[in-house]
């Protein structure tokens, strides 16, 4: 990433962390959840390409376009409460908008994502990942299904 200019935060979190960067930046990082071939849930680290349009000045605007989203949901999970070990239902962006999530893949791993971080969720097979809401008040999510991104 090429900007030092940061739009919203990025702290390690569970499934996909979208770092928002300026325009000039050409890519962001996202943390995708995702189940190997054993079942076995992992996150991984990697980057999202932004390609530039034409003509929007020197601060030059730059889109990913999500491909195949529809159905999107709200999704609120009261504050304290623990979903076990389940599946994504789908492949799909989730972007938390209020309070704290900590989801844990099957590995062990764990991740807290805040208001504003994104997460992929892909872990559609396999035994899952855990989520928890561990605020004060209630973890509120955008999910948004895709086939691709």
């Amino acid at each position: 990433m090429k900007s030092s200019s940061i739009i919203g935060g990025c702290l390690p979190a569970a499934a996909l962390c979208l770092q928002m960067t300026t325009a000039a930046a050409a890519e962001s990082s996202v943390t995708r959840l995702y189940t190997d071939a054993q079942g076995v849930t992992h996150f991984r680290e990697e980057t999202i390409p932004f390609n530039p349009v034409a003509g929007a000045g020197r601060e030059a605007l730059s889109l990913h376009p999500v491909r195949g989203a529809s159905g999107v949901t709200l999704l609120r999970l009261r504050a304290g409460a623990e979903e076990d070990w389940h599946t994504a239902p789908q492949r799909q962006f989730v972007i938390a908008i209020e309070g704290l999530v900590e989801v844990e893949a099957s590995d062990g791993s764990r991740r807290v994502f805040v208001p504003g971080q994104i997460m992929l969720m892909d872990d559609t097979t396999g035994k899952g990942h855990i989520t928890r809401s561990i605020g004060k008040s209630d973890h509120v999510a955008v999910m948004i299904p895709v086939a691709d991104y």
